[in-house]
């Protein structure tokens, strides 16, 4: 058990349990420190009480360690907790000890809850694969159509307010019109179509947030339309071909961009998850969206064995920002026994719960390198079509080799790089994280690999990939950070 003063700190519910823990340990506060199977510490430690505190942090699963205290505090950990593990990582003696009976007791239970909670999903994923197989009942029928044709008199209302957007004109909608359509948005509430209710939020705040250029508005309005017409299509052929009514649509994110909100054994049931999956995270950035008033935790991770290029997202409105943990870079790869992944485009966004690190091996390298593209005029074709889609996401991802790279300058002074594929093809690159990429002297870039970014510029008509990563023999070195 490695504790680290830095890890400890990252744990810290506020700044100040972090001083109160680490002043409990200068006061001498802590009696009878012991450790039981090298994953459970646990002291006395007086405190305002007059029977002193029982603390200890258990460490039976490493990514989830459990806190307790008899402390009345509400924070976890508390200070004592947090006390305690400082007086561990600076090496102050632990004895070696039993598992008190009360923690025994409370892991056992915790067994015992973990086992039936893997047989209730495991009987949820039974349960949703029968669904799927067997043809829906009358009733199930009756109140699907039932379903149905609310979120298509919704849509009737989306397509109206889309079509007044559009004829009105962004520009021409003041203060007033835009208190006037949120009023609107919010009734779409009552119609279960909750993701394109959210789309119109988003076009509402940008609206707001957007220069006289309407950089934001105009690709969103744009989405709404398209989203408003393929729902139509796609509730239609669902309310026409009852005897599939209930099932779902995996091909693309057309349910949840509509309504639905996907359960991990749904993902099961529809056969989209990796079992035993290793992956390893590229690239990690946290995006400000001022005009969504949230903060967005985006990884980038490759699964080493089929390829693939998966997208984490955690969403952390202002408001929450207390309530909802901001995510972590991982910088080892990453073993888990179940990968989801959502329905969705080039890099569909996935999900896994328990996992382990493992520590790299030069074959983790070779098979990134693999997996690179070397083939522009194919790739880039896939890019273009997931671009063409008014659905689609905007920024694809993608791993690409690197040869023969060139720096360029356009009449107006503009930076660009080039690298080729083996046939010759050119990838043009730019971006914020370019200058940085090209401070590297391009021989020592020669047949690595780099993870990009793509992005079609409207108004030079240019496709560039901005570098996120490089890729090299033994290791990954990230632009973006």
């Amino acid at each position: 058990m490695n504790l680290t003063t830095s890890y400890i700190d990252s744990l810290a519910p506020t700044p100040s349990t972090i001083t109160n823990g680490k002043s409990l340990l200068k006061k001498g506060s802590f009696n009878n420190l012991s450790i039981a199977g090298g994953n459970l510490i646990f002291a006395e430690c007086s405190g305002s009480g007059k029977k002193a505190y029982q603390c200890s942090m258990d460490f039976t699963d490493e990514q989830k360690p459990i806190p307790r205290c008899t402390c009345p505090s509400r924070q976890y950990p508390c200070k004592h907790v947090m006390g305690l593990m400082y007086a561990y990582a600076q090496g102050q003696p632990f004895i070696q000890a039993d598992v008190p009976d009360d923690i025994a007791t409370k892991r056992t239970n915790a067994e015992k809850r973990a086992e039936n909670k893997v047989t209730k999903a495991q009987e949820k994923v039974k349960q949703e694969k029968s669904n799927i197989n067997t043809a829906p009942s009358k009733a199930k029928i009756t109140a699907a159509v039932k379903k149905i044709n609310i979120q298509l008199e919704g849509l009737d209302i989306a397509e109206k307010l889309t079509k007044n957007l559009i004829q009105t004109g962004l520009a021409g909608h003041d203060a007033k019109a835009r208190k006037a359509l949120s009023d609107q948005i919010t009734q779409l509430g009552n119609y279960r179509i909750k993701g394109i209710q959210r789309a119109f939020f988003d076009l509402h705040m940008s609206m707001a947030q957007d220069d006289s250029h309407f950089t934001q508005s105009v690709p969103q309005t744009i989405y709404l339309s398209a989203l408003v017409k393929k729902a139509r299509e796609h509730l239609s052929a669902k309310k026409e071909d009852t005897q599939n009514i209930l099932k779902l649509d995996i091909t693309s994110a057309i349910e949840e961009q509509i309504d639905h909100t996907w359960k991990l054994e749904e993902l099961h049931a529809y056969g989209c998850f990796i079992q035993n999956a290793e992956i390893v995270q590229l690239s990690f950035d946290v995006y400000d969206d001022p005009a969504k008033k949230e903060f967005v935790d985006t990884g980038y991770f490759l699964d080493l064995q089929g390829g693939q290029i998966f997208k984490t997202q955690n969403f952390r409105p202002y408001k929450a920002l207390k309530h909802i943990s901001q995510d972590d870079s991982v910088l080892a790869p990453l073993v888990t026994d179940a990968l989801y992944i959502y329905p969705g485009g080039l890099n569909p966004r996935v999900r896994f719960d328990k996992y382990s690190l493992r520590s790299w091996q030069e074959s983790d390298f070779a098979a990134i390198k693999n997996h690179a593209h070397d083939d522009y005029v194919t790739l880039l074709r896939n890019i273009k079509n997931q671009l063409k889609s008014p659905l689609g996401d905007k920024n694809p991802v993608a791993l690409i080799k690197i040869t023969d790279l060139q720096t360029l300058n356009d009449n107006q002074g503009t930076i660009y790089a080039s690298t080729k594929d083996s046939k010759g093809n050119t990838q043009l690159l730019y971006g914020d994280t370019l200058p940085v990429l090209l401070m590297i002297e391009p021989r020592l870039l020669e047949g690595h690999v780099l993870l990009v970014m793509y992005e079609n510029d409207i108004n030079s008509g240019l496709l560039t990939a901005s570098p996120l990563s490089i890729i090299t023999d033994d290791r990954v070195i990230r632009l973006k950070y």
